[in-house]
């Protein structure tokens, strides 16, 4: 019997968090279409996360409703198949990524220690757990392609050679120029850095904490 109606809500932050005893790994199946988000769908998702990030300053603001999810658990192997979301997961991922690079890059320009961390942190957080694997594994599609330049650090620079690699790119280009954007451009002093930090530590709390999915499991 399905448990399609029987929605729970679940958080991006405890869907993508590695390292926990109960995680189950979140695997969009082979027979998934790979990414295909493109640059308005993007944007938008920037749009959502920069506007709840400007409402957390007020006290009792709501969080984001992230849209739902359908989850089809397989205990046996460990894992979750995540039937619908996979965009949704995929471009916070990118998000995600993109703030370990710039704040690693604000860290090396200025020498600031907090921006390291920072970085090292995300990824052993919500991206790449050397004991509990990937938050995320594509599909067969997309699989290499987005660990070697969206989930590995540092990223490598594999030509994308497929239409959902390239969208890949693109939705990582686009975060990277709101992102830098956001944090006021070239850093240059540990003074700039102190706030640049700041406010990536608060775009990933604001995806972690607000933005939350209904998820809807089936058998």
């Amino acid at each position: 019997m399905s448990d399609a109606f029987n929605s729970s809500p679940a958080g991006v932050g405890q869907l993508l968090s590695t390292g926990t005893a109960t995680r189950s790994r979140i695997v969009i199946p082979t027979f998934q279409r790979g990414y295909m988000w493109k640059k308005k769908h993007v944007e938008a998702f920037w749009d959502d996360v920069d506007k709840q990030r400007e409402q957390n300053k007020q006290m009792g603001s709501d969080p984001h409703f992230f849209g739902p999810i359908v989850t089809l658990a397989v205990p046996q192997e460990g894992k979750v198949d995540l039937l619908d979301g996979q965009q949704r997961l995929a471009t916070a991922t990118i998000l995600f990524c993109v703030l370990r690079d710039v704040a690693r890059e604000i860290s090396k320009v200025t020498g600031t220690q907090a921006g390291a961390d920072f970085a090292a942190n995300l990824q052993s957080q919500y991206i790449h757990n050397e004991d509990d694997g990937y938050s995320l594994e594509m599909g067969e599609t997309d699989l290499s392609y987005f660990r070697d330049t969206v989930q590995s650090d540092p990223p490598s620079n594999t030509k994308a050679k497929q239409l959902t690699h390239r969208n890949i790119k693109a939705a990582r280009e686009v975060l990277r120029e709101k992102v830098v954007a956001a944090v006021g451009g070239k850093i240059e002093s540990q003074m700039d850095s102190i706030q640049a930090i700041k406010l990536l530590k608060d775009v990933k709390q604001t995806v972690v904490s607000d933005f939350i999915l209904a998820r809807i499991p089936v058998n």
